[in-house]
């Protein structure tokens, strides 16, 4: 049987060259590389074909890895900015807070300066009503004093003079 192919003219003159090393003729040289590509060992191309089949497994495999990672990243930034949300109705309810407490603190500085007046007024009056006692006391001696002398200035009763006789005395 005969094949005919047309080669380029580079191939040709590396055919010509490889007869003249091996001693044989162009015709034998390429009827074994026809029967080698034909007997070849197909255990090479299996390999590839298995490495291409896991490959394309591993490929699955890390866009699988990848969806999920993507998934768990969506799932992380919606905490991550429920909990902003969170933070700012904390800092929200704290700057609330701290403005209550500052009227808080206003209302009592003002209860506390208006109880130091009362206390200065509470003070005021304790000493006016010593004054006063003071003064009653004072007054009540005097009372006394005047009520032991005013029984010997004073006219007798009415009935003392008439038993006694005294009416002429004083009229």
């Amino acid at each position: 049987m005969r094949i005919y192919a047309e080669v380029e003219d580079q191939v040709n003159e590396d055919l010509d060259q490889a007869a003249i090393s091996e001693g044989s003729n162009k015709k034998t040289i390429v009827a074994r590389a026809i029967d080698l590509y034909l007997h070849q060992d197909r255990s090479s191309q299996d390999l590839i074909i298995q490495e291409r089949d896991q490959l394309r497994s591993e490929r699955d495999q890390i866009r699988s890895d990848f969806d999920l990672r993507w998934k768990e990243l969506q799932q992380l930034r919606s905490e991550l900015n429920q909990a902003k949300r969170e933070l700012e109705a904390a800092r929200s309810r704290e700057d609330l807070l701290r403005s209550d407490r500052d009227l808080a603190r206003s209302d009592k500085d003002q209860a506390s300066d208006e109880l130091s007046a009362l206390q200065l007024t509470l003070e005021h009056y304790k000493e006016t009503l010593r004054l006063k006692d003071d003064e009653i006391s004072f007054l009540r001696g005097h009372v006394s004093q005047i009520s032991e002398k005013l029984p010997k200035a004073l006219p007798p009763a009415e009935e003392e003079i008439k038993k006694k006789g005294w009416w002429q005395f004083w009229k």
